[in-house]
């Protein structure tokens, strides 16, 4: 193996390594950045649901309010049935009283009673015969069944008096049932819109949610892919850095062999010294890489320069 060919291979597997490195570094970077998105989806999420509760929570409270409503509403609608079913009763009664009233039209108590004194005083002091007393009787009888019926109908009509103050007391009671009922069916009105409102808010958020959530995998997803594909790239570095670690050995050896007369001792205590000072190691090892680099050979003190000093991730053994 030809000292250029060496080379070449060490720095195809240097820039492969560097390669593999700059990838994994993009994906390390990819997946931070999906990590970021994630935190702030999840933040998003979680302010979503807290919103949703309160939704919910108000919605529960307002269907309640609106159930309560509902109720009140249909007990107000019993109570005006019963007092429309009560006024309708009064009102046929009032018709009856106001057709008796027709019917007891010229029969005054008082005048009829003033008759019939006056017929009794005629009995009692005028000379009748049998027959005009007969007639007078028979007057004074038809005289006081009309003034039975008389009374009866001023009965009636003071009832229908006291009535009629009822039937005003209850059309008043009415008209206020309405009033109420006009009321709530307003405020159902509002707290229908309020819920359909919150309903509505409360599905877009639902949705919304549901975009989240999808989002939210489909991160996980892509940040599962990046953790495959960076565990094949790490793969693939150790896989180079073995090779480059096992190729150094391989030069290192090769030379050792090659210069097997040169004094090891010296260099290694050459080279022990040489690393104590890490600017001057750093100044010998470029000199050295430039000596490989044009073809010379190197002695064992230089190749300790060169590869004793290098780190496992950079593919070299210790020594």
């Amino acid at each position: 193996m030809t000292d250029s060919t060496t080379d070449s291979e060490e720095e195809a597997l240097y820039r492969k390594i560097s390669e593999i490195r700059e990838e994994l570094g993009k994906l390390k970077d990819k997946k931070r950045s999906l990590f970021e998105d994630l935190s702030k989806l999840k933040q998003k999420r979680s302010e979503k649901i807290s919103k949703l509760r309160s939704i919910r929570e108000q919605v529960f409270t307002l269907r309640n309010e609106y159930k309560s409503k509902i109720d009140e509403l249909n007990q107000l609608k019993e109570k005006k049935q019963s007092l429309l079913s009560y006024i309708q009763e009064m009102r046929k009664e009032f018709e009856e009283i106001r057709n008796l009233m027709k019917q007891s039209q010229g029969m005054n108590p008082d005048m009829l009673e003033k008759r019939i004194k006056s017929l009794e005083w005629r009995i009692e002091t005028s000379s009748l015969s049998l027959e005009e007393e007969k007639k007078i009787i028979q007057k004074i009888a038809e005289l006081e069944k009309k003034l039975s019926e008389s009374k009866k109908f001023l009965k009636i009509k003071e009832k229908g008096s006291e009535e009629r103050a009822e039937f005003l007391a209850k059309r008043i009671e009415l008209s206020t049932v309405r009033e109420q009922m006009s009321k709530l069916i307003n405020e159902i009105s509002e707290k229908r819109k309020v819920l359909k409102s919150l309903v509505d808010e409360r599905n877009k958020l639902r949705k919304e949610l549901d975009e989240i959530t999808g989002e939210i995998n489909k991160k996980k997803d892509e940040i599962s892919k990046l953790n495959s594909e960076f565990s094949v790239k790490k793969d693939e570095l150790n896989k180079y850095t073995k090779q480059l670690s096992e190729y150094k050995n391989g030069i290192y050896n090769r030379y050792y062999a090659e210069n097997k007369n040169i004094d090891i001792k010296k260099g290694i205590d050459n080279f022990a010294e040489i690393g104590k000072n890490k600017d001057l190691l750093e100044k010998k090892k470029k000199v050295v890489e430039e000596k490989l680099k044009n073809g010379g050979r190197l002695s064992f003190e230089e190749l300790l320069i060169l590869y004793g000093n290098e780190n496992k991730d950079d593919g070299t053994a210790n020594k």
